[in-house]
């Protein structure tokens, strides 16, 4: 009787030791690295709108270089836009014409990251855990942004944080589904976040027309 007691002792800690590690080993939420580069695809109304997109982010400076190519049914729209958030600035350029709107930017800058108040939603491997270095750890997260009446689901890197995919609604846009790819850490072209030399410079900021970076980059209207 004595045995069967202290059997059953050791198997109920043993049981709240193996919870207490699995709610302790439970992803929370991440930040990106502060540099780097990559690409991005995106499809939305039922695939009606499809655009593939390269981007350089430095979190240090919050700057961004977002450079895209979208289609629209028949009608294909070309986006070069350079970002600099702490200057409040948005420039809008095309090398094709020698052009460059500069405007207000209405935004502030958000790392890239997990938002603190998202649900984590659960853990999987992306390929094949049987060969080392053929797997990726990636964790996914839901929740709702209020001030752009969005819901989500994001998926980003165990180990390095970098975003891999993500499933947003807005009244305005539907659904779209966005694929991450390609990144390599770092800054690899510092003039990436230098105007073109046919940018206006001296243009006085309160005069610019304004925009919001949702709807500059074409994810809001």
């Amino acid at each position: 009787m004595c045995v069967c007691v202290f059997i059953f002792i050791m198997i109920s800690l043993m049981l709240v030791l193996i919870s207490a590690l699995s709610v302790s080993a439970q992803p929370r939420p991440c930040e990106a690295p502060a540099q780097y580069v990559g690409s991005m695809s995106l499809s939305a109304a039922d695939g009606i709108v499809t655009s593939a997109a390269t981007y350089s982010y430095d979190a240090q400076r919050q700057q961004i270089r977002f450079r895209n190519h979208m289609n629209i049914l028949n009608e294909t729209i070309l986006t070069d836009l350079l970002i600099h958030f702490q200057q409040g600035v948005l420039y809008e350029i095309d090398y094709s014409r020698l052009s460059c709107q500069k405007k207000a930017l209405e935004s502030t800058f958000h790392p890239t990251r997990v938002p603190a108040d998202a649900v984590f939603l659960g853990q999987v491997i992306l390929g094949t855990s049987s060969v080392p270095g053929l797997g990726l750890l990636s964790n996914s997260w839901v929740g709702e942004i209020a001030e752009i009446q969005a819901q989500y689901m994001l998926t980003f890197a165990e180990f390095t944080c970098l975003p891999i995919s993500a499933s947003v609604f807005t009244p305005s846009t539907g659904w779209m589904a966005i694929s991450f790819y390609n990144h390599l850490l770092g800054v690899h072209n510092p003039q990436d976040f230098v105007p073109p030399f046919f940018c206006p410079t001296s243009q006085q900021d309160q005069h610019l027309p304004k925009t919001h970076f949702l709807k500059a980059v074409g994810l809001m209207r």
